[in-house]
């Protein structure tokens, strides 16, 4: 076990990066912001949460906040399919952060009475979530003072691209037609509307500031935050309409036919066009990055595998199944791959990790290690496959990489291992186990799994927030229902997922369980 990685990153190109980070193990927890529950929050969690959500965090030993993408996704609940880059959502904003409105008892009295209503709620109600704090956030605009309007009228100023995207948003709302559809004509035909332009900076305006503030107070008590820039845009986002030439809007990205998909995927999103990325000196994903930076210490890239080589279909094919490689040549997967995390590298002070799930080319795995850019390593999926398929170990992983149980994409580990018996007795067997494995994942299951996985190689561990609540025996029922999404099924299972516990009672009620987690974790706790 190395403690330390820097002897394996002081002489590869991320390591200026990892100097702001740390090389010593660390322990993580991925939270999705809109799994929050609190005693505060209206419906979804909130920036105003992840303060109380470190304290959480603080307690079981992780000094790593992991979030899923928090971008603007109009009116949907897909994290993954944001209508601007740039842009939060304003889903996320603290309403009981707005200082001027603290002292409006009208506007409070709103505000808990939609609490109250909200919360009530099993899982996010995305629409009705959306309606209610839209109305406040407007009540609110209304009657901000003038120091606030100069503020956000400012941030406009500062913030060119919060112009085209507030004009999309208007010419949305308002079932605007512009003669024509381009930046230039949604703006104009927006700018009509002075005031509903204004509501869209004076929203991004609040919102950068409570996260960035966030951001201060999760480094302050030692936790690093770590934000999700997928890789991939929504077609009918105001970045591809922004710029259309970055992108090839007559294919549709997606993944190959295999044993999980007999017709492969097809997720809809256009793909880059790698030569006008390159020929624009990739302007667009250095000021992408420029802005993350403001809220984020590390930034997991999504499906990076993409930047190699997409698994590209037709834009009508309706399945992934007659895709094909772009780039084709094999022999130019490793050079653009490198192109574009060398060129991340020097867009941003951030640490990438990287999602490097799927079928995966060996030289994408060989460039991350070149460069120094963590793997992830989901135990489940870590076998010998070309041997007897055993689990590899924990202590064999590679010490540059983030181990994990579960993904926001697979089922919990609580709710595989119960699904799975050759799961178990494999995992048992790896584990050195004699006895016959346990059919229930009880607490202390999945406690001992998580101490076998923190005791291996990878510099980092980051569970998923319900593995460590199943460790802590407070998630019942069917693990099903704890799921964060299951991919190609349209369901409003999927994304809406909430904590049964606030995280206010996490601190004051489990404070002793949590700290049982940062036993287990060991020389990884902070």
């Amino acid at each position: 076990m190395i403690e330390d990685i820097k002897p394996l990153v002081e002489n590869k190109l991320s390591f200026s990066h990892w100097q702001r980070v740390g090389t010593r193990r660390r322990f993580g927890v991925c939270t999705p912001l809109f799994s929050v529950r609190s005693r505060r929050s209206v419906g979804i969690g909130d920036f105003g949460d992840l303060e109380a959500l470190a304290e959480v965090l603080r307690l079981c030993g992780a000094t790593i906040l992991q979030v899923l993408p928090l971008n603007d996704l109009g009116n949907g609940d897909a994290p993954y399919g944001a209508i601007s880059a740039f842009a939060l959502d304003p889903i996320y904003v603290a309403l009981d952060k707005l200082e001027w409105m603290r002292e409006d008892k009208g506007f409070m009295a709103r505000l808990e009475d939609a609490r109250c209503a909200l919360e009530a709620l099993e899982r996010v109600d995305y629409p009705l979530v959306r309606q209610v704090k839209s109305q406040l956030l407007r009540e609110a605009f209304e009657k901000a003072p003038e120091d606030v309007k100069l503020a956000y009228r400012k941030f406009a100023k500062d913030n060119e691209w919060l112009i085209g995207y507030a004009g999309f948003k208007v010419c949305d709302r308002l079932s605007l037609l512009p003669a024509e559809w381009s930046r230039d004509g949604v703006v104009r035909e927006a700018s009509k509307h002075t005031k509903e332009m204004e509501f869209e900076f004076f929203a991004q305006y609040c919102l950068d500031s409570q996260l960035r503030s966030a951001h201060e107070r999760l480094n302050a008590m030692g936790i690093k935050f770590v934000g999700d820039v997928p890789i991939l845009v929504s077609r009918d986002s105001v970045d591809v309409l922004e710029h259309p030439e970055i992108f090839r809007l007559d294919l549709s990205a997606g993944a190959p036919p295999d044993m999980y998909a007999q017709d492969g995927q097809n997720w809809g999103f256009p793909i880059y066009d790698f030569e006008a990325c390159k020929a624009s000196s990739f302007a667009w994903w250095r000021q992408r990055l420029q802005i993350a930076e403001r809220f984020y210490d590390l930034f997991r890239i999504d499906h990076v595998v993409g930047l190699f080589r997409f698994w590209a279909i037709p834009k009508d094919e309706k399945t992934g199944r007659n895709g094909m490689f772009v780039p084709q040549e094999e022999w130019r997967w490793g050079e653009q791959g490198r192109l574009w995390l060398e060129t991340f590298l020097s867009a941003t002070k951030m640490l990438p990790i990287a999602e490097d799930l799927g079928t995966i080319p060996p030289v994408c795995r060989q460039v991350l290690s070149e460069l120094g850019i963590c793997g992830l390593k989901v135990q489940r999926w870590e076998r010998f496959w070309e041997g007897d398929r055993s689990f590899i170990p924990p202590s064999q992983y590679p010490p540059v990489s983030v181990a994990t149980l579960s993904t926001h994409d697979s089922e919990t580990f609580r709710g595989y291992y119960e699904a799975q018996g050759d799961y178990r007795r494999d995992l048992w067997q790896a584990m050195g186990k004699r006895s016959p494995p346990p059919e229930k994942a009880t607490r202390e299951v999945v406690q001992e799994v998580i101490k076998w996985l923190s005791d291996g190689a990878s510099c980092f561990m980051v569970l998923m927030i319900q593995d460590v609540l199943d460790a802590l025996g407070l998630l019942e029922g069917d693990p099903a229902s704890h799921r964060i999404n299951v991919p190609a099924v349209i369901s409003k299972m999927n994304w809406s997922w909430r904590m049964p516990v606030p995280v206010e009672d996490l601190v004051s009620r489990y404070y002793r369980d949590l700290g049982s987690i940062k036993e287990l974790v060991g020389t990884r706790a902070g």
